[in-house]
């Protein structure tokens, strides 16, 4: 999501200031000169965040606060001022500003409270998501084979009970979609069910996003913040990969599951947190148990249900029905006409071992449709797989019309190019879901970006 900002104040050094300062962090900025130009600007085209000046010709800061508030009660206003008292700082404050800061500015303190306060508007629009994806249709893990009927009926006798449950199997195989399956299925299916996964996150930064944190529990941090397990009370937790969240964390959450309750970093108060975890894995649990002590707790004492999620090359007769369930959504979510697989492009495909599963396959169903809409490929016409070479198939690796003259390293580049684009503006240049989306790590994604020179369009 790109963050836009507006800067009201009717000194104009100030505004190109903070404008060069927002715009080098990578903001969108607009900027007002009075507080009836703000607040006509923001009722015609609404701000992520606000930097008002208090004291104005026209209406001041106050009540281009209170009228700001009155066309979006949730968005953050940052007060400035150079000669503020106490007594106006908490007028601000009931009027509902976010928080307060004196001219002349120190640059770092200004950038720590713009991100303090666009995250805390990323939360409130999280939390709406939350709500809202509890209305959507649940994903369903496709395909009519035995192996994966079994596991349908296993997550709809286990949904209904209170029980944890570890969902193991490879990356790609479902296990997010058989967690919301469980939380679907359960008594908790009105409240929120919340997706985590560690990513490029620090260990710190992991605790902090679970359990939350007090204003002024470290340097920086100026508002207090929910966790993501009080965001899920009464709800579920998916923790994609426990094996990735640090061994004091884990400690942590082990706790949570058996006294229901939480602590925020810098409060010892407890805070009551009724959530069912869910915890996905690739190991085995003779694996877990061998990786360390901590989890042991969790096997032993709270005897968590477990239920294997098969690999995608253990249930290839699902691929057909996969694939057109996958053309389809393609074809709902980016237009265009739908991929045709002839007969032996099928069977090449069911011969195949799927490393990364479901997941790949949807990646590749949508290089396809990417690049080969409305065709009906053939064996000569079809995109490579990586195992193309190990089968002795002789595959193109574009469609004719979109090879380049200089050959085919060139025809591979701008391939990369235009795939990766593609996902950065499906994931609103969020980084860590793009990587995660194909299948990258978040520093390769970086050095791809840099060497193709790819820039985010201001919309």
């Amino acid at each position: 999501m790109t963050i836009q900002i507006l800067i009201v104040d009717d000194e104009q050094p100030i505004r190109e200031s903070l404008s060069g300062l927002f715009e080098d962090e990578g903001y969108l900025v607009s900027t007002s000169a009075s507080g009836e130009e703000a607040v006509a600007r923001f009722r015609k085209s609404p701000a992520d965040c606000v930097f008002l000046d208090i004291w104005m010709p026209g209406i001041d800061g106050l009540e281009t606060l209170s009228r700001i508030k009155q066309i979006n009660p949730d968005v953050p206003v940052i007060m400035m001022s150079g000669h503020a008292t106490i007594d106006t700082a908490v007028r601000a404050t009931k009027k509902g500003a976010f928080d307060f800061i004196e001219k002349p500015f120190s640059l770092d303190k200004l950038l720590i409270i713009l991100r303090n306060a666009v995250e805390k508007r990323r939360l409130e629009l999280e939390n709406l998501d939350l709500k809202f994806e509890t209305k959507k249709a649940v994903p369903q893990l496709i395909g009519d084979s035995k192996i994966i009927s079994n596991v349908r009926k296993q997550l709809d006798r286990v949904a209904k009970s209170e029980q944890y449950v570890v969902l193991q199997g490879e990356h790609g195989v479902g296990k997010s979609i058989a967690a919301r399956t469980l939380h679907e299925g359960s008594s908790r299916a009105s409240a929120a069910f919340v997706n985590f996964k560690k990513f490029s996150l620090t260990d710190e930064a992991v605790d902090l996003e679970l359990f939350g944190h007090e204003k002024g529990a470290f340097v920086g941090a100026l508002q207090a913040k929910r966790g993501r397990l009080e965001s899920a009370h009464r709800g579920t937790i998916f923790i994609e990969e426990i094996a990735d969240i640090p061994l004091f964390v884990q400690e942590k959450l082990v706790l949570v599951m058996q006294e229901h309750r939480l602590q925020h970093v810098g409060n010892p108060k407890h805070i009551p947190c009724d959530v069912r975890f869910i915890i996905g894995t690739q190991l085995s649990k003779a694996e877990l148990l061998e990786k360390d002590d901590v989890i042991k707790p969790f096997f032993a004492q709270l005897q968590p249900i477990n239920i294997a999620m098969p690999r995608l090359r253990d249930r290839t007769e699902d691929i057909p029905q996969l694939l057109n369930v996958l053309v389809a959504d393609q074809v709902a979510h980016l237009a265009g006409e739908p991929v045709v697989f002839n007969e032996d492009v099928v069977q090449v495909l069911q011969n195949y071992t799927w490393p990364g599963n479901v997941r790949e396959l949807r990646n590749y169903v949508e290089r396809c449709h990417i690049l080969c809409s409305g065709q009906t490929l053939t064996l000569d016409t079809m995109l490579p797989l990586n195992a193309a070479a190990q089968q002795g198939m002789s595959f193109s690796s574009v469609p004719d019309d979109t090879v380049l003259e200089d050959g085919f390293h060139d025809a591979r580049k701008q391939f990369e190019r235009s795939y990766i684009l593609h996902h950065l503006n499906k994931n609103d240049w969020n980084i860590s879901k793009t990587a995660t989306d194909i299948g990258m790590e978040r520093s390769q994604l970086h050095r791809k970006i840099k060497t193709h020179e790819l820039i985010q369009s201001k919309k």
